[in-house]
């Protein structure tokens, strides 16, 4: 079979390799890593990339640029990706964001890459810290986990009575959303959750020295305007399995691709 990849993050080019490793016929487009992936095919038009393959592994995210991809391959093609679009509903495909071995790998780099963020942001140590992370879903517990295994003191805000009997089981500390009186203490704020919570109002709520680091899915849960106006430093950090560990990640999905398509999905 031949295999297209195009678009995306070094995910897709450590991808690419897994796959050329495998023995599978790999050509890609829009990928800037020859060096990475030894032998897949650099093809200068997406038709060449597409044109003959048996699956196509879709960028992260699919942007509309990337839904010109429907009209270009056949109905028997298998499509991969990251919470693939409507679009492409009529072809058979295999959504990474569907399978929970692929979010419980993805939610560990993710926590690792938010640690990193919040280092390179802050100007002082996690240890002894005081940070207030939202929600308490599949990121949120890693990134839990390893704040306090690193000396912080954690609070996990959740409106969930399930999520917050959770975090108490794991040991952290909880409240009930925002509905307490302590903001000024808090170093970091950790936003996992994809609504806008991190309002205005709230802010004011919190130390001027705050760092607030959102991970959740665009637009996030923030107002960074308001939070730009305030000299508050937040930051939206997406994808950050890509930009921390694109080499693990792109492996884990390139394992998981070539144990579909030996299973006959």
């Amino acid at each position: 079979m031949e295999i297209a990849v195009v678009g995306g993050d070094l995910r897709q080019c450590y991808l690419a390799d897994t796959l050329v490793k495998a023995g599978y016929v790999v050509k890609t487009f829009d990928l800037a890593c020859d060096d990475i992936a030894n032998g897949a095919e650099r093809k200068e038009k997406l038709s060449e990339a597409l044109k003959g393959c048996g699956a196509v592994i879709l960028p992260t995210p699919v942007s509309e640029r990337w839904l010109s991809v429907a009209g270009m391959i056949k109905d028997t093609v298998i499509l991969f990706g990251w919470n693939i679009p409507d679009r492409f509903s009529c072809f058979k495909q295999f959504d990474f964001s569907n399978d929970d071995e692929i979010a419980r790998k993805n939610a560990v780099a993710t926590a690792e890459g938010t640690l990193a963020e919040t280092i390179k942001y802050s100007k002082r140590n996690i240890s002894g810290s005081k940070c207030l992370i939202t929600g308490y879903g599949r990121c949120a517990k890693e990134i839990a986990l390893r704040f306090r295994l690193m000396g912080a003191y954690v609070t996990v805000a959740a409106r969930s009575r399930r999520q917050r009997e959770e975090a108490v089981f794991d040991g952290m500390d909880v409240c009930n959303m925002f509905e307490r009186p302590e903001y000024m203490e808090y170093d970091y704020i950790i936003n996992t959750v994809p609504a806008r919570i991190l309002t205005k109002e709230i802010i004011d709520k919190f130390s001027k020295n705050v760092v607030i680091i959102d991970i959740a899915s665009i637009p996030g849960g923030t107002d960074f305007e308001y939070c730009a106006r305030q000299t508050i430093t937040a930051v939206h950090s997406l994808s950050l399995p890509g930009k921390y560990s694109p080499k693990t990640s792109g492996e884990i999905l390139g394992n998981v691709i070539i144990e579909q398509l030996a299973g006959g999905i």
